[in-house]
């Protein structure tokens, strides 16, 4: 198993798990994420008819690593380039950039954390998922590739796999979906 979630990075610098790039969906805040401080996101009620406390905070990237990094695996997304060197400070201060993946829909961070952090697996999030893509993954060394699912296909999933990519879908919201995942391998 593993822990997949997304990082952002707030206006005081502090790196946070929050998918959205706004606070509007899912707290009692608003605007951008990137506008708040980590205190404003800490006093801010997340889901809807929770009451406020600690177990229902935004959490932060130090808080994942120091609580969950021993206990199972992390894919990390990069939903902001900004994030990608303090990203991987964090993950080299407690030595586990072996040890967890990073993912992002944006090419050049992947590209950086190859160059800066060879030894982290990288995978690509893409809605395509053709030959170009799979030979553009494969020749910058990631490590995954991550197509949507209505993507797949049990010929690109076979092509991905024989270039040596990991094939992990992303956008799974219903049980056929599942089925797809078995039937294109």
């Amino acid at each position: 198993g593993a822990i997949e979630t997304d990082v952002r990075m707030t206006v005081d610098g502090a790196l946070v798990l929050f998918h959205d790039a706004t606070m509007d969906r899912v707290t009692n805040g608003h605007g951008p994420v990137d506008d708040h401080t980590l205190a404003e996101l800490r006093a801010l009620t997340v889901g809807e008819g929770v009451e406020p406390g600690p177990q229902h905070q935004i959490l932060t990237l130090d808080e994942l690593l120091d609580e969950y990094a021993a206990r199972t695996h992390l894919v990390l997304e990069i939903k902001d380039p900004r994030v990608t060197e303090p990203m991987l400070d964090h993950l080299r201060d407690r030595n586990l950039t072996g040890t967890v993946t990073i993912t992002s829909f944006l090419w050049y961070p992947l590209l950086a954390v190859r160059e800066r952090a060879p030894n982290v697996a990288v995978g690509f999030l893409t809605p395509t998922f053709d030959d170009d893509i799979v030979a553009r993954a494969h020749r910058r060394g990631f490590q995954q590739i991550c197509p949507h699912i209505s993507q797949l296909t049990a010929r690109r999933v076979q092509r991905a796999k024989a270039r040596g990519l990991r094939v992990r879908a992303f956008g799974i919201e219903h049980r056929f979906q599942i089925e797809r995942l078995f039937e294109t391998g």
